[in-house]
Formats: structure tokens, C-alpha cells, sequence
């Protein structure tokens, strides 16, 4: 019996080792979803090996490949009673033995699996637990990549007198007409007649005003892709309702003008559905640094989706880090009705 005790407390012990060496928990933005991966590995399943008792030390006799942490569980309890099934079945078989009864077994196996938690924390981790942020960083970086050949500049012109500077995002590509399409604010354009897209490298292409609502303060503009000096990279554009509060977030534009073209910017979702002085929209309230130039800029979230358009924010001696972003579920309602003036071919 004591053998049952001891490699049942033993399998827990292994599942401790595992969540605090091994494992990491990610939070994945857009929807929450918590996943497991080994060390930076991003790969679907993992593999680790199995422990059984041999001489009182542990080793490995048994790979394993597991999808998940529950997954890992299942396979070494299995594994487990298949190791003890016949003392088990031996135990069953003299119904009048209690285990509860002996309340001895129980302070051993506590004692057993926190000696050998404490052991293999303090040899493995030196006191603290590792926190694997190598996962996050990438994210981070792929998102700026997507951005820096996405985001664009718009400058607003009234014949050759300039109006206003702001920021796009490039989210889709018509191949059969060639052009781009570009989401921007409505008061980024509102008081021009011709518009220019600039691109990171500083090169520039005329664009055309095909669509806005002032109301919700939203624009589309096209070009031409005919002999362009870069390659725009698309941005898909995400589902804005799956956004809660604590998602990471990161907003790109052009803060205060071209001289920091292509900033980004990182933060949190702070709330959403936030009424701010428009009755036509409930925005994403969120943290990024945002400043005049970022209007029209979008917020993406940790896979690279664009989940909002980034609009106004609250800036006063009292106030920081209170920014707001049109969902961008609101504005895909709109974008089919905005495009129908684009040229077909």
C-alpha cells in the first residue's frame, strides 16, 4: 500500500515540477485563450519524459507527447496505474481495509510531495520561477513588422494648401483593379480635395477619397498599385467584440507628424463599449500612447489584427493613458457601401 501512496503522491510532485519548470501559460490576445508551451518551443505538442521509482531517485523511462497541461495529466495517470494496477487490484480486494482510516499515510505522502516540490523549486528555479517571455517579445515584434509596411501617412490637401496629417492602414488589395484600399478618420480628410499616402521609406502616391461617415468619424481612401516603391502588407482586420480588458494592445501612426513615422506603441485594453461624447459609437478604451498624428492609426491586437482605429484620446495635467479606438466590427458594417465607387479594372 505504501507503494500506491508514494508513486500517487509522486505523479503529483511531476505535475508540480512541470508548472513550475517547464510550462508557461500564455494569455493570447482577441479572444483569452490560455495555452501551454514548453521553454520558447511554439510548436502544438510538446514532448517530456515520464518518472517512475527506482532506488528512491527519479528517472526518465517514458516520452510523452501532449498537446496541453490536462493532456500531460491524463497520460501520466494512466501511466501510473498501469504501474501499480496490480497492488491496486490487490488492495481492492479486501474491501475491509479503510485508507482513510489511517491518517498516518496521508501526513506521509503530504510530507513526501513537499520535500520533493521544495527540493526540485530551490535546485531548479534558485527561489523564484522562471517567467518565459520570449513567446510574447515575438508577438511583439511580428506585429511591428506587419505595421511598418501597413500603416501609412495621409496628408490632406485643399488644392496645394496642406490641411491636415494622419495615419491609415492598408487592409485590403483588389487585384484584379490593382488598387488599395486605406482606413483612415473622416476629420483626417474632411477638409481636403487631394490626398497624399506616405509610405515608410518616404516615398509618396496620390490616393482618392471614396467613402466616409462623419458620424462615426471613419474614411476610406484608394491607389493605384501601378509602380510602387514598396510592397504594402495587408492587415486582416479582427473581430473587435472579442476584446476585454487586460488584452495586450499595440497602436501604430504618426505621432506628431512624419519626424516619428512609424511609431508604436504598446498597452492594455482598459475597458470597452466606453461612451465618450458620440452617441453613434461605443469605443475600446485603452492605454497605448497616442498623440495628434495617430488619428486613423489602428489598434492591433497580439496576432497582428487590426481591432480598432484609433481616434481620440484625453490629455489634460490629470488625466494620462485614457485612449480610444472606433471597434473595428462597427466599421466593417460600413466598408462595403464606402467601396462601391472604387474603380472595377
Amino acid at each position: 500500500m505504501k507503494k500506491i501512496f508514494v508513486l500517487i503522491g509522486l505523479m503529483g510532485i511531476v505535475a508540480s515540477m512541470i508548472s513550475c519548470d517547464q510550462l508557461i501559460f500564455t494569455q493570447l490576445t482577441g479572444a483569452t485563450t490560455s495555452t501551454v508551451t514548453a521553454s520558447t518551443s511554439s510548436s502544438e505538442s510538446t514532448y517530456i519524459p515520464t518518472t517512475t521509482e527506482s532506488s528512491g531517485e527519479i528517472e526518465a523511462t517514458t516520452d510523452f507527447s501532449y498537446a496541453n497541461y490536462q493532456d500531460l495529466i491524463d497520460q501520466l495517470a494512466d501511466n501510473i496505474r498501469s504501474t501499480i494496477g496490480d497492488d491496486l487490484d490487490q488492495y481492492m480486494n479486501h474491501p475491509g481495509e479503510s485508507i482513510a482510516s489511517d491518517e498516518s499515510v496521508y501526513q506521509e505522502i503530504y510530507l513526501e510531495v513537499e520535500s520533493r516540490l521544495r527540493e526540485e523549486f530551490l535546485e531548479n528555479t534558485s527561489g523564484s520561477i522562471p517567467v518565459n517571455l520570449d513567446s510574447i517579445q515575438e508577438k511583439i515584434l511580428e506585429v511591428s513588422g506587419i505595421a511598418e509596411h501597413s500603416i501609412v501617412g495621409i496628408t490632406s490637401y485643399f488644392d496645394l494648401q496642406g490641411q491636415a496629417l494622419g495615419s491609415g492602414v492598408i487592409y485590403k488589395y483588389d487585384a484584379v483593379a490593382n488598387i488599395y484600399f486605406v482606413i483612415t478618420n473622416h476629420h483626417v480628410i474632411e477638409d481636403g480635395n487631394n490626398f497624399k499616402i506616405v509610405f515608410y521609406e518616404g516615398s509618396k502616391v496620390t490616393a482618392y477619397r471614396l467613402g466616409y461617415d462623419s458620424d462615426v468619424d471613419v474614411a476610406v481612401l484608394y491607389f493605384n498599385g501601378d509602380n510602387l516603391p514598396i510592397v504594402p502588407t495587408i492587415s486582416v482586420l479582427g473581430d473587435s467584440d472579442a476584446a476585454e480588458a487586460g488584452n495586450i494592445v499595440i497602436a501604430g501612426g504618426n505621432p506628431r507628424g512624419y519626424d516619428f513615422y512609424g511609431s508604436v506603441t504598446l498597452g492594455i485594453v482598459s475597458g470597452v463599449n466606453r461612451d465618450v461624447e458620440n452617441p453613434k459609437v461605443l469605443y475600446i478604451q485603452h492605454d497605448a500612447s497616442i498623440n495628434s498624428g495617430n488619428s486613423g492609426g489602428p489598434l492591433y491586437n497580439l496576432e497582428g489584427e487590426v481591432i480598432g482605429i484609433n481616434v481620440l484620446k484625453y490629455a489634460s495635467e490629470d488625466i494620462e493613458g485614457m485612449g480610444f479606438a472606433i471597434p473595428i466590427n462597427q466599421i466593417k458594417t460600413m466598408l462595403a457601401e464606402m467601396e462601391e465607387g472604387a474603380p472595377t479594372t
